[in-house]
C-alpha cells in the first residue's frame, strides 16, 4: 500500500470513530438530570426515593440515562 491509500484508510477510520463516540449516550449525574427535566434537588431526591426514575448504579453512584428517563416520564404522564 502506497502512504496515500494508509493515510485514506486511517481518516476513513478516524471519521467513523468520531460518529460513534458523537452518537454514544451519556450518562448524567443527579444535579446534571434535575437541570435537563427542570426540576429541584430535593424534588429528583423524592422521586428516586419513591423508585419513580430508572437509574444506573454503578458502586454507590446513581446515574442516569436522560433517554430512558424521558420515556419514562413520558409513558408515566400518558398513563396518568
Amino acid at each position: 500500500m502506497t502512504p496515500y491509500e494508509l493515510e485514506t484508510i486511517a481518516d476513513a477510520i478516524a471519521d467513523r470513530v468520531a460518529d460513534r463516540l458523537a452518537n454514544r449516550r451519556r450518562l448524567l449525574t443527579r444535579h446534571e438530570l434535575a437541570q435537563v427535566i427542570n426540576v429541584s434537588l430535593p424534588k429528583l431526591d423524592t422521586m428516586l426515593r419513591d423508585n419513580e426514575l430508572p437509574v444506573i448504579r454503578v458502586g454507590r453512584k446513581v446515574l442516569f440515562d436522560p433517554h430512558s428517563v424521558i420515556q419514562h416520564l413520558a409513558a408515566k404522564s400518558k398513563g396518568a
